[in-house]
């Protein structure tokens, strides 16, 4: 019988687990986004969050985001420290948001508790700043931005320290987005030299709070992977169109990873019929048997809502059923 807590867990000790573990798996409760405190506004929709920034929600989406059509909270970054109100970690009703969550039901000795800090350091600025002008700043005011990025370290780590405290997780999963399908936001150069050092500290003070830590990191970001890695980040949780196998081999045994798989491509050609699903089934099955090579591996996959996530789904139980048979837990 496997320990669905400890084979999740496994992944992030950069263990061989016996089958496929998975965020969605019996042995993981998942709880993220919080509604107890207000990075995004609670319930996942449209609504102001505790900087202020409005955000809206279209039906379908996944997520809601910064409302463009309205002027930013800060309109200058020279002007952040009149501009950007930080929210008092201290004032915070911490009981109560781990109540809203329902913290004090988490069965912990049968799953490994997995949340989240959303709006990490480059989040943050743009959703305050606007995107356009957040890109800009770094190039135009690069001393402010560094001012501002440090504030925001001290506030994301006192924040931690409050997850920590109330909520207790396993898994500490911190959203900060560094591209597009095609490449960085930035010059690998300034992420060194504005966001690494900073992200640092976030994950020294998380370790130091016992804290397991996950960088959460869309886009094709494979110029900075080993420097995440160097860092010490436990696990980067990131997609496909990153040369994952290549990446493992760089990084070896210090980090893990949760892969997406590639859910655009796949609805797109499944919806104009140039993708099927035996294609489908093949290409999962041979993604996901790849990555599991040497363990730091997890697929980052959907509930079944869908007809593309059900195939997925099934395909990874599939994979699960063969890893089992693999490491000696089946026959």
């Amino acid at each position: 019988m496997v320990n669905e807590k400890e084979d999740m867990l496994k992944v992030y000790r950069h263990e061989i687990p016996d089958g496929l573990p998975h965020l969605l798996s019996s042995g993981v409760h998942f709880l993220a986004p919080q509604n107890g405190f207000h990075e995004r506004p609670a319930g996942g929709k449209g609504g102001t969050d505790w900087f202020g920034v409005q955000w809206i929600y279209s039906e379908g989406d996944l997520a809601p985001v910064p409302d463009s059509t309205i002027p930013p909270v800060c309109d200058d970054i020279c002007k952040w420290r009149e501009q950007v109100v930080f929210p008092d970690m201290d004032a915070w009703d911490w009981e109560k948001a781990a109540e809203i969550d329902h913290v004090a039901e988490v069965d912990r000795e049968h799953k490994m508790l997995y949340t989240s800090s959303l709006n990490g350091l480059f989040e943050r600025m743009h959703t305050l700043l606007g995107f356009e002008n957040a890109l800009c700043s770094m190039l135009t005011d690069p001393e402010e931005v560094e001012a501002f990025l440090d504030a925001m370290v001290e506030f994301k780590c006192a924040q931690l320290t409050k997850i920590r405290d109330y909520y207790r997780p396993d898994v500490l999963n911190f959203h900060d987005d560094y591209g597009t399908q095609r490449g960085l936001f930035f010059s690998p150069d300034i992420w060194r030299d504005m966001f690494k050092p900073r992200l640092k500290k976030i994950v020294d003070h998380c370790h130091g709070l016992g804290m397991i830590f996950e960088l959460h990191s869309c886009g094709l970001i494979e110029d900075i992977i080993p420097d995440i890695c160097e860092i010490g980040a436990d696990c980067l949780q990131c997609m496909d169109i990153n040369d994952v196998k290549k990446m493992k081999e760089i990084t070896g045994d210090q980090m893990a990873y949760g892969v997406s798989p590639n859910f655009q491509r796949y609805a797109a050609g499944m919806a104009v019929g140039t993708m099927g699903e035996k294609e489908l089934r093949k290409e999962i099955h041979e993604e996901i048997m790849t990555l599991s090579e040497g363990g730091n591996y997890y697929p980052f996959i959907n509930p079944p809502f869908t007809e593309m996530d059900r195939i997925i789904w099934e395909e990874a139980e599939v994979c699960r059923q063969e890893l089992l048979k693999l490491h000696g837990v089946l026959d």
